[in-house]
């Protein structure tokens, strides 16, 4: 009988031995290692992506908003208007000034050539002639006399694009 023990107890240590407990243990020292003691998620690879025939390029984006279109076609008329001021030339110092913070104190005649002296709210003054610009509203100069100077602004509206109007600074006394 102590035989029959023996041999019974050989068969199940005998089955206990097998020769993947290795990946086993190997297993669960990667699930040990995981963040929070999961199993690492196996995550078979992405297809290659298929590049598609966008047919609808020049159409309106469908993300953008009828809005943003809508300024869009007003920045194009904007520019297209014979009113429309030159963007690309370099602007003039009295240009970062509103016209009505801009003061006359004074007007020179150099020969045949007229001169104003433009006061700005810092306490600087600009000379100015003929074709010179100053406002924010593209400004310039048509006309200097003795007393006044003449100015052609081009403003924007929505309704009507770009217009002219006239303006003028007066020598105050």
């Amino acid at each position: 009988m102590k035989r029959w023990v023996w041999v019974c107890c050989s068969l199940v240590l005998a089955g206990c031995s097998d020769a993947r407990i290795d990946q086993l243990d190997a297993t669960l020292a990667d699930i040990r290692r995981a963040p929070g003691g999961q199993a690492p998620n196996i995550i078979s690879p992405m297809p290659d992506p298929q590049p598609l025939d966008y047919r609808y390029a020049e159409a309106r984006s469908p993300f953008l908003a009828p809005e943003s279109v809508q300024s869009q076609a007003l920045l194009s008329r904007q520019e297209a208007s014979e009113f429309a001021p030159d963007h690309q030339r370099p602007t003039e110092p009295l240009e970062s000034f509103q016209l009505e913070a801009l003061r006359l104190v004074g007007t020179l005649r150099m020969g045949e050539q007229h001169i104003a002296l433009i006061a700005t709210p810092d306490g600087n003054v600009n000379s100015v002639r003929e074709g010179n610009y100053l406002g924010t509203n593209h400004g310039q100069i048509t006309r200097i006399s003795s007393q006044e100077i003449t100015i052609v602004e081009r403003v924007f509206s929505q309704q009507q694009g770009w217009q002219e109007r006239q303006a003028a600074l007066v020598i105050d006394e």
